[in-house]
């Protein structure tokens, strides 16, 4: 099980934050946001589009808890404060919308971090944006920085492809 941290739990964050609490393979354990930590487990449990989280969510020493598992918390702006290696995070889902080069999210394998999973473009070399269904199988082990790139160019590409086909 990979250990996670989110960093930043504006609304991406935190749907990814929903989505990715039930893959048996990740294991999320520290959510980091300027916002108040109330706040947050407010925002995971009540979400005006998707709707109530069927999750138990409330506030703890800390944190918030999960359905009873403790999700550490921290309002750091700068995430190299954060003692990513203590908690043994393995991979950051890196949501502020900030950090959008390989220079300002290189400091995290500093920290410890095998993987930065960013949820908006980086574009330069060094990082991979992946588009599934067209170019997904560039995705290795060695990728330490990935993206799914922007949702304008998700809906685009596969029409774009598909469309130059014979």
């Amino acid at each position: 099980m990979v250990k996670v941290a989110v960093n930043g739990f504006g609304r991406i964050g935190r749907l990814v934050f929903r989505f990715a609490w039930d893959d048996p393979t990740l294991e999320i354990v520290h959510v980091n946001d300027l916002c108040s930590c109330e706040s947050a487990a407010y925002l995971i449990k009540y979400d005006s589009v998707h709707g109530t989280w069927e999750k138990n969510v409330s506030t703890a020493q800390g944190g918030f808890t999960v359905d009873g598992t403790l999700v550490t918390f921290s309002r750091e702006k700068d995430y190299t404060n954060i003692d990513f290696a203590a908690m043994g995070v393995e991979m950051v889902l890196e949501c502020t919308g900030k950090f959008l080069t390989v220079k300002e999210l290189s400091p995290y394998f500093d920290l410890g971090i095998h993987r930065v999973v960013v949820s908006a473009p980086v574009k330069e070399e060094g990082a991979l944006n992946v588009v599934l269904g067209c170019n997904h199988h560039l995705l290795t082990q060695d990728i330490k920085i990935v993206t799914n790139v922007s949702c304008t160019t998700n809906c685009l590409a596969h029409n774009i492809i598909f469309s130059s086909l014979p």
